[in-house]
């Protein structure tokens, strides 16, 4: 489904019920996905997608559709208030439970189209925005695409034998896992296939290497002259531009650290906003600081599965109640603080 043809028409309450308790099929999350991603482009507020602000949207739909009977010609809106806090995880915790199948591959690829042909019914989008954006394939797969980015593929095909997408761009990956059908991943120079891993592709426009780094599984990458390398956990492969060398190598320890767009699992029992601060820091090898002394004091009790810096991030500061902005280098996070607990 296109974004021009998603409306509110296109929605119902017990489809948005069905998503923000993952129930839904990934055709039917696509579409939802779709439908919120096409709100910024409308308001003209150019927004990033954003998981908790998405799920309030979806939360404000569903009062707005379940109420339409009743009284018609109103728009009703559900805030997320504090006190519903818990719930807002749970629904939070469904949306992103369903990233568990996938697998992640995070793809930093040069911004050129790749030689492979698509058909005559081709799907593509670009983040118009200046911050990161979600997109959901037809397979239930996702693309975090970066800004400027473009994904384009068959969507018809998408479904048969493989799934081919072309990247012009950086973006990070949550492929589906299906061995039956291969996913690949289209780019200048070199090309991805995935066979149920994670790992990081770096290829950035005018630098004279790419470099692909295996996490977990094992993954194929092919140079443009046929070189091919298989590439097993904490290994990588390096491809020279000028001379066309597709090389592999031990991934060197310090780079092991988790990218900012990288899932992770993380568990906080009463901790103080301090410590959450330092194991981020040393998690995404990031620099976050907070502007009040006071903010120090606030708790945090909360499990965060499979879930990226910036969704991270945001649910933490719903749950003291602060903001954050971005800084030179560093995250800085604002607020009134808390007191000292007794």
């Amino acid at each position: 489904m296109n974004k021009g043809n998603i409306s509110r028409g296109d929605l119902s309450p017990e489809l948005l019920k069905r998503y923000v308790e993952g129930q839904c099929t990934p055709e039917e999350a696509f579409q939802v996905d779709e439908w919120y991603a096409s709100l910024s482009e409308e308001t003209g507020t150019g927004a990033a997608f954003d998981q908790p602000r998405h799920l309030g949207k979806v939360q404000e739909e569903i009062g707005r559709l379940s109420s339409r009977e009743d009284s018609p010609g109103e728009v009703p809106t559900v805030p997320l208030r504090r006190s519903a806090f818990g719930q807002y995880v749970r629904y939070a915790a469904a949306a992103v439970i369903l990233l568990v199948a996938g697998v992640g591959i995070n793809y930093f690829l040069s911004r050129h189209q790749s030689g492979f042909t698509l058909g005559k019914h081709t799907y593509s989008t670009i983040n118009k925005t200046r911050q990161v954006r979600k997109h959901v394939f037809p397979d239930g797969s996702e693309a975090w695409l970066n800004p400027g980015t473009r994904v384009t593929y068959a969507k018809e095909d998408f479904n048969d034998d493989s799934r081919e997408v072309s990247l012009e761009g950086e973006a990070f990956f949550e492929v589906t896992h299906d061995p039956s059908r291969p996913f690949f991943v289209h780019g200048e120079s070199v090309q991805v296939k995935v066979l149920g891993t994670s790992f990081n592709v770096r290829a950035n426009k005018g630098e004279a290497e790419y470099e692909v780094s295996v996490v977990t599984g094992k993954v194929s990458v092919t140079a443009d002259k046929g070189r091919e390398v298989m590439l097993l956990p904490h290994q990588q492969a390096v491809f020279k531009v000028a001379s066309g060398e597709l090389v592999s190598e031990e991934v060197p320890e310090a780079a092991e650290k988790a990218p900012l767009w990288q899932p992770v699992s993380l568990t906080f029992t009463d901790a103080k906003l301090g410590e959450v601060v330092k194991s981020l820091e040393e998690k995404f090898d990031v620099k976050i600081r907070l502007e009040n002394p006071n903010l120090e004091n606030c708790r945090v009790k909360a499990t965060f599965d499979h879930n990226r810096l910036s969704e991270i991030l945001e649910m933490t500061m719903q749950i003291v109640d602060a903001r954050y902005v971005m800084q030179n280098d560093e995250i800085v996070i604002r607020g009134e603080g808390c007191a000292v607990s007794e």
